[in-house]
């Protein structure tokens, strides 16, 4: 019987490949990892073979946002998928874990944490970093505010945090700049500010 366990890696910066497959091998010495530097190849891997364990960047090329939680447990409704990204983990590890992603954690974590991710995932369990835990806590009123905004939502807030122009926005994401338009609305509108300054202002302050 074959009791090796199976990963992919989905990102496209080949040195976070890298790092995550030899952070991998540590924990799994025998573990068998494929990885994919766009999301739609990481489908086609999925539908040719078994994976236990998908660690998934959100920001990818030919990316769905939250809806690639989807997508892959369409072909493998089994698999366990860890999000790895770079955004900020206290605004997107719940959205993600609420949409069925079985753990959350911030690039900026150590491979320490990492292992403990996976271990956490592959006993079962969900796992988010102690820093979200300690902000669901404590959470405020005005945290609140920004878990009432869809991923969509959040993944375009984090881009005019960033100074993005709508037309960037539009473009990276291939979407409609009157789409975004409407995304920028809503989350003014919900968050209670005028611009993207008083935006950036007031995340900063729910953050801290």
């Amino acid at each position: 019987m074959n009791n090796i366990l199976n990963f992919l890696v989905v990102d496209d910066h080949p040195l976070i490949v890298m790092a995550t497959k030899l952070t991998i091998h540590e924990l799994i010495p025998d573990a068998s990892i494929e990885s994919a530097f766009k999301f739609g190849e990481s489908l086609s891997i999925l539908r040719k073979q078994t994976v236990d364990v998908v660690i998934l960047d959100i920001d990818i090329p030919e990316g769905e946002n939250i809806k690639m939680i989807a997508r892959i447990r369409e072909i493998q409704p089994r698999i366990k998928i860890i999000i790895h990204s770079g955004y900020d983990e206290e605004l997107y590890a719940i959205p993600y874990i609420q949409a069925g992603a079985n753990a959350y954690i911030s690039k900026r974590s150590s491979p320490d944490e990492l292992k403990v991710a996976l271990e956490t995932v592959l006993s079962n369990k969900k796992y988010v970093s102690y820093r979200v835990q300690e902000s669901l806590l404590h959470k405020t009123k005005e945290l609140t505010l920004t878990e009432n905004l869809s991923p969509a939502e959040l993944q375009v807030m984090q881009m005019l945090i960033e100074g993005k122009w709508t037309k960037e926005i539009a473009y990276t994401l291939n979407l409609k700049q009157n789409t975004i338009s409407t995304y920028k609305r809503r989350i003014f509108d919900k968050l209670g500010v005028r611009d993207s300054i008083e935006l950036a202002k007031k995340v900063a302050l729910l953050k801290n």
